[in-house]
This record gives C-alpha cells, structure tokens and sequence, in this order.
C-alpha cells in the first residue's frame, strides 16, 4: 500500500512539474507550481518528516506563491511579450548536461549500495533541524533569503513605469 500512495504522489509531482514548464498562461503555471509543492508535501509527510511537509507548506506555499502572485502584478505584460517561445538554442545546450546529470543519477540508483545509518537521532524532527539549520546551514540560508530580496527589487525594478 505504502508503494501506491507514493506512486500517486510522484505522478501528481510530475504531472504538475511538467505544467509548470509548459503552460503559458502564467497564472496557470503558478497553480501547476502550488500543485508541485503539495505534492512535494505529501511526499514528505509519507515518509514521516512533519516538519518539513509544514515548512514547506509555510514556506513555499504561501511565501513563494505570493511572491510571485506579486511578480505576476507588477511586471507590465508588454515587455514580456518580446521573450515568449521556446528557447532552442539554450535547449539545445541544456540537453547534453539533462542527460548526463539523469544518466549519472540513474546509475547511483540502480547500482548503488545505499546503506541506512545505523545511527538514530536521539532528538526530536524539529530539534534536529533547527540545530543543523542554524549551525551548519546558516550562511546558506541566509544567501537565500538575501537572494529572494534581490529578486523582489528587481521585480519592482521591472514593474515601475518608465518616465
């Protein structure tokens, strides 16, 4: 039972995925992308980690959504139309390092000797994270958070009228 709640939720995540890179309409494409997240949730709430289920629910649900909700706003839909298509000649770049990466991860995969850790955390889900988010992750988390900043100005950058 436990294979078929997970195919269900990695056919939901890639069904969704794929709609968020090939629908044009970008309202549609956020909800493909709010879809992704729940599925990205329940997957995690399957294999038993509550809090990053709830941290991504906080997170990107409501945080990134509404960012973008707030791009989608501010950016005048004339300058976007100059770029609409499909990027081949970057497709055509990005597809040697698309097969490559899937080539190598598939080998790991398959022929791979995961072994589980015979060590089990003693703390709690949320001690656990918030310890290693705060000691050993820091500064990437915090070159996150200045990198969304950044984004949002230049968005409001984008957005303004020109004089």
């Amino acid at each position: 039972m436990e294979w078929l709640i997970f195919a269900f939720l990695t056919v939901w995540l890639l069904v969704s995925v794929f709609g968020t890179l090939f629908l044009k309409n970008p309202v549609h494409v956020i909800l493909a992308f709010l879809s992704v997240i729940l599925a990205i949730a329940g997957i995690f709430l399957h294999l038993g980690a509550e809090l990053l289920a709830g941290l991504q629910l906080i997170i990107y649900a409501v945080a990134i959504i509404v960012f973008y909700v707030l791009v989608i706003t501010t950016i005048p839909w004339e300058k976007i139309k100059r770029f609409e298509g499909i990027y081949k000649r970057e497709a055509l770049i990005a597809l040697p390092f698309l097969l490559v990466s899937f080539g190598t991860i598939s080998y790991m995969v398959l022929k791979g000797n995961f072994q589980l850790s015979k060590k089990v955390p003693t703390d709690g889900n949320i001690v656990s994270v918030g310890k290693s988010l705060f000691t050993n992750y820091l500064f990437p988390f915090e070159v996150a958070s200045v990198i969304l900043l950044t984004a949002m100005i230049g968005a409001i950058i984008l957005g303004r009228k020109e004089e």
